[in-house]
C-alpha cells in the first residue's frame, strides 16, 4: 500500500521517489541524487511556502496560502491547484491544466493545455497553450503559441505570437512576428514586425510594422503602420497613417494619410485624405480634402466636398467637387462637377460644369459644358456650350453656342450650328460659322 510522506514545517528533506501522496508545510526538499528528480506518484500537496530544490514529477500539484519555488523543471501530469499564493518555476513548467490565484514565473517553457491566472503570468521560454487566462497580466520572453488568450490588463510577447484569438482589456504588444485568428483590445496594439491577423479590433490605438495577411482592422482611435499594409478593410474613428500598400475599403472618421503608393476598393473619410504616391482604386468620397502627390485613377466616382489636389493624372468616371480641382491633367467618363478647376494640359469629359464665380485654367474638353454665372475659364472645345451671365472665356468652339448678356470673348468664336446671343455680349472677334471645328488639344 502506498503510504503519504509528511514534511514538518521548516524541515529540510532529501527525498527520492514517492509512491503516494507527499504532504509538505512551509518546508524545504530536494532530490537525493545530483541533479535529480522528485517522483511523487499521487498528489503533492504544499501548505504556506514550499521550496523544492530540484526538478519535481508529481500527478497533481495543490498549494494554499503560500508560495512555491521548484528550482528546475516542474512535470504535473494532471493539474496544479494553487490557493492564495504563488508559483515560481525556474525550468520549464508541464502540466495539462493550471489554476493560479496570484502570480506564476517560469524561467524556461510552459507547455500546458490550460492556465488561469488571477495576477500575473511570466514566461522567460516558448509558451504552448491551448488557452491562457490571466486577470492582470501576461508578458513572455519567447515565442507565443496560444490558440486563445484572454488577459485583464495587459500581453507582452518579445518573441513571435501565433494564435486563434487574443483578447486583452487593456494593452497588447507584440514584439515578433505576430499571426493571429482575431485581436480585440479595449486600449493599444503595438506590433513591431510584419503581422496577419484576420480581424483586428481595438478601442484605443493600433501600431503595425506592416503585413499582407490583414482582414478587417477596426480602431475606435488612431491607427499607424510604418510599412505597406494589405487589408481588406480599414474601419477608423480618429486617424489613420499607413506606408501605402493594398486593399479593400477605407472608412475614417477624421483624416487618412498614405506614405507610399496604394491601391484600394474605396475611401470613405469625413476630414482629409493626404496620399504620398500613386493612388488607384474605385471610389472616394471626402467631406474636406484629398491631396495625391502622383496619380489618381479610379473605375467610379471622386466626391470630395473641398478641394482635391492631384500632382499627376487624374482620371475617373464622375468627378464632383465642392471645391477646387488641381491636376496635371483630368479625365472623366461621365462628369466634372466643380467650382474652381486648374489643369495643366487640360480636362475632358462628357459632361463639364462649373459653378458660380468659378475659375477655369486650362483647355476644356467635351459633350457639353456649362459654365455658370460669372465663371472665367479659357478655351472651350465641345458639341454644346453655355455661359450664363457675366461669364469670361477665351477661344469658343462648339456645334451649339448659347452666350447670356454680359459675357465677354477675348478670342475666337466659331460654330458649327447654332449661335445665340443676348444683348451686352462683348466679343473682340467676329463670330464664324464654320463646316469645321479646330480640333482639341488632346
Amino acid at each position: 500500500m502506498p503510504e503519504d510522506v509528511v514534511i514538518s514545517k521548516r524541515t529540510k528533506r532529501e527525498l527520492g521517489r514517492v509512491d503516494g501522496n507527499l504532504v509538505m508545510e512551509d518546508a524545504t526538499v530536494k532530490a537525493e541524487e545530483p541533479a535529480g528528480t522528485i517522483e511523487v506518484t499521487g498528489t503533492t500537496e504544499c501548505r504556506d511556502d514550499c521550496t523544492f530544490q530540484s526538478s519535481l514529477h508529481t500527478s497533481d500539484l495543490r498549494g494554499r496560502g503560500g508560495d512555491i519555488l521548484v528550482e528546475g523543471d516542474l512535470t504535473v501530469d494532471n493539474s496544479i491547484r494553487i490557493r492564495r499564493g504563488e508559483l515560481e518555476v525556474s525550468g520549464n513548467l508541464t502540466t495539462r491544466k493550471m489554476e493560479v490565484d496570484r502570480k506564476v514565473e517560469v524561467g524556461n517553457d510552459m507547455d500546458i493545455e490550460s492556465a488561469r491566472v488571477g495576477g500575473t503570468l511570466r514566461v522567460e521560454g516558448l509558451s504552448k497553450a491551448s488557452s491562457v487566462n490571466v486577470g492582470g497580466s501576461y508578458k513572455a520572453s519567447g515565442d507565443v503559441e496560444v490558440d486563445e488568450i484572454d488577459v485583464g490588463g495587459t500581453v507582452k510577447v518579445q518573441g513571435s505570437t501565433k494564435s486563434g484569438r487574443i483578447d486583452v482589456g487593456g494593452s497588447f504588444s507584440g514584439e515578433g512576428s505576430v499571426e493571429a485568428g482575431e485581436i480585440d483590445v479595449g486600449g493599444s496594439v503595438k506590433i513591431y514586425s510584419e503581422a496577419s491577423v484576420k480581424e483586428i479590433d481595438v478601442g484605443g490605438s493600433v501600431e503595425l510594422a506592416g503585413g499582407e495577411g490583414f482582414g478587417d482592422i477596426k480602431v475606435g482611435g488612431s491607427l499607424k503602420s510604418s510599412k505597406p499594409l494589405g487589408f481588406e478593410q480599414i474601419r477608423v474613428g480618429g486617424s489613420a497613417r499607413i506606408s501605402g500598400g493594398k486593399g479593400g475599403s477605407v472608412n475614417v472618421g477624421g483624416s487618412f494619410h498614405s506614405y507610399g503608393d496604394i491601391s484600394f476598393d474605396d475611401i470613405d473619410v469625413g476630414g482629409t485624405v493626404d496620399l504620398d504616391g500613386n493612388a488607384s482604386g474605385r471610389s472616394i468620397d471626402v467631406g474636406g480634402k484629398v491631396r495625391v502627390s502622383g496619380g489618381l485613377e479610379l473605375t467610379e466616382d471622386l466626391k470630395v466636398g473641398g478641394t482635391a489636389i492631384v500632382g499627376g493624372l487624374l482620371r475617373a468616371k464622375a468627378v464632383r467637387v465642392g471645391g477646387k480641382v488641381e491636376a496635371n491633367k483630368v479625365e472623366a467618363v461621365d462628369e466634372i462637377r466643380t467650382n474652381t478647376l486648374r489643369t495643366r494640359e487640360g480636362a475632358m469629359a462628357q459632361y463639364i460644369e462649373i459653378g458660380r464665380r468659378g475659375e477655369v485654367s486650362g483647355p476644356l474638353v467635351a459633350k457639353e459644358v456649362m459654365i455658370r454665372d460669372r465663371g472665367k475659364v479659357e478655351d472651350i472645345y465641345a458639341e454644346k456650350v453655355t455661359l450664363r451671365r457675366d461669364c469670361r472665356a477665351n477661344n469658343v468652339y462648339a456645334a451649339r453656342i448659347e452666350i447670356e448678356s454680359g459675357c465677354r470673348i477675348r478670342g475666337e468664336v466659331k460654330y458649327t450650328d447654332t449661335l445665340r446671343l443676348d444683348r451686352d455680349v462683348d466679343l473682340e472677334v467676329e463670330p464664324e460659322k464654320t463646316e469645321k471645328l479646330p480640333p482639341p488639344p488632346f
